[in-house]
């Protein structure tokens, strides 16, 4: 059977744990957790927490027969957002679905989640922000993996950590910058919403 994203996530935080107790190496762990995100039914789990001692509650939530959940009401609709040479900005209070959509090329798109409401624990940002720039500022302790095309001279510049650590959230950012630049932190002076000074 399919696992989901929460799954996944379970299973690292058990991996972690186990290596947090010298159970596994950091190259164990390292390894295990490159396993499990690329995943996709409970058969390709198991084995990585095989021969690890695992509570009976983080274990029977490895079940298919156990519904899993991390999405709060209204996560399952994306929230698409789109403009061709200007500016997308969202901040303070604003209510965060399971799945964003961008696409600015040429433009300038920045979102602020350290006020938002998240309706899921694990979000994912599919941006498409060629020649433009995308700037994520994430809330306190947030995760971030980060697989974008960069061709063309664009760049990635990511001052967060990528391993989730439930139970902050944990955001998985895709698309293409090809000759933009996304940057990712947990916040930002209030001239860099203006310009981006680089720290």
């Amino acid at each position: 059977m399919r696992i989901s994203d929460a799954d996944r996530d379970r299973v690292a935080g058990i991996l972690r744990d186990a290596a947090g107790e010298g159970r596994i190496t950091l190259e164990e762990l390292e390894e295990r957790l490159e396993l499990g995100y690329r995943a996709r039914t409970y058969a390709d789990l198991e084995p990585l927490t095989a021969d690890l001692p695992v509570h009976r509650s983080a274990a029977s939530s490895l079940s298919p027969s156990v519904p899993v959940s991390v999405s709060r009401p209204g996560a399952e609709h994306p929230l698409l957002l789109r403009a061709k040479a200007g500016t997308i900005t969202r901040r303070g209070r604003w209510r965060v679905p399971s799945r964003i959509e961008v696409t600015n090329p040429y433009g300038d798109t920045r979102l602020d989640f350290r006020q938002a409401t998240l309706l899921s624990d694990f979000v994912e940002i599919e941006v498409v922000a060629s020649w433009g720039d995308a700037k994520l500022i994430l809330p306190e302790g947030g995760t971030a993996e980060i697989s974008v095309d960069t061709s063309w001279f664009g760049s990635v510049d990511s001052r967060v950590p990528e391993i989730p650590a439930p139970p902050a959230p944990h955001f998985r950012v895709t698309g293409k910058v090809k000759g933009g630049a996304l940057k990712v932190r947990y916040k930002l002076r209030l001239e860099d919403w203006f310009g981006w000074n680089g720290e």
